[in-house]
């Protein structure tokens, strides 16, 4: 090969396609080796704290459930206490002249 050959292979076609080729590889492994995992950690820690608010919720939702089970019983017993009151009234009125 004379010098001619050698520099037009140097500066020509096959050396972009040679380049391009390299960059295109640069660039994979970037994406694959940095942003992949960087995305993927970020989904994860997302994910994570979307489930830490969902257990959350899910203990506040018992909590109040159980609150408005002890409302009711206790709006029960206030109710039967006040029949009660209310059935000793109508008693004392039937025994007025």
């Amino acid at each position: 090969m004379d010098e001619s050959t050698l520099l037009t292979l140097a500066t020509g076609p096959t050396s972009s396609l040679i380049l391009l080729l390299g960059m295109g590889l640069a660039g994979w492994r970037f994406m694959t080796q940095t942003v992949v995992p960087a995305a993927s950690r970020w989904v994860d820690s997302h994910l994570a704290q979307v489930d830490r608010l969902i257990d959350e919720h899910a203990a506040d939702r018992n909590a109040w459930l159980a609150e408005m089970q002890e409302c009711r019983e206790t709006s029960t017993r206030i109710e039967r206490k006040i029949g009660a009151v209310f059935g000793r009234l109508d008693s004392i009125a039937e025994k007025l002249p």
